[in-house]
């Protein structure tokens, strides 16, 4: 809240102290801009957001909950479902980290997005050739993209959304 009362005191010199402000301070002064009717100074507050990849309506956290749909094979009792979700964790995470943002994985495509594009099918179309090379994947790229992934955000997204 000290932010927010800057924001409405300090104006536009507070602006160039956004890169320092924490994900709930610029929220904050968000807020603080709107309701002072400064333009300017949401304007500030939101290119930061924007550049942090920050969420501004939060609405937008459906995303990060995306999962693969039950359907074909991963609707089958076993562990196709818990595959092909690591898997498309673990591909997101991956762009995630290439992009250098700490917005969450899943809203970086859709599981149906993911699916066409890494295996050329629909996920109601998985067969077992595509779980294989989903399997494969996992292995291959599951720990050391969690653990670099783990170090990103605990760096550089410890205060974003």
């Amino acid at each position: 809240m000290a932010l927010a009362a800057s924001v409405v005191l300090g104006g536009a010199a507070w602006a160039e102290d956004y890169g320092t402000a924490s994900a709930p301070e610029l929220s904050a002064a968000a807020i603080a801009a709107v309701e002072a009717e400064d333009a300017d100074e949401l304007l500030a507050v939101m290119q930061e957001m924007q550049s942090r990849s920050m969420y501004f309506f939060e609405g937008d956290e459906a995303l990060c909950r995306r999962e693969p749909p039950k359907v074909g094979l991963l609707a089958k009792p076993g562990f196709n479902f818990g595959t092909a979700r690591t898997a498309y964790q673990t591909f997101n995470k991956a762009q995630r980290l290439e992009e250098q943002t700490c917005t969450c994985p899943q809203a970086a495509r859709s599981f149906e997005e993911f699916s066409v594009e890494f295996l050329g099918v629909m996920p109601e179309d998985i067969s077992e050739t595509e779980m294989a090379k989903l399997r494969e994947y996992n292995i291959a790229n599951k720990n050391s993209v969690y653990a670099e992934y783990r170090d990103f955000r605990n760096e550089s997204c410890r205060d974003a959304p």
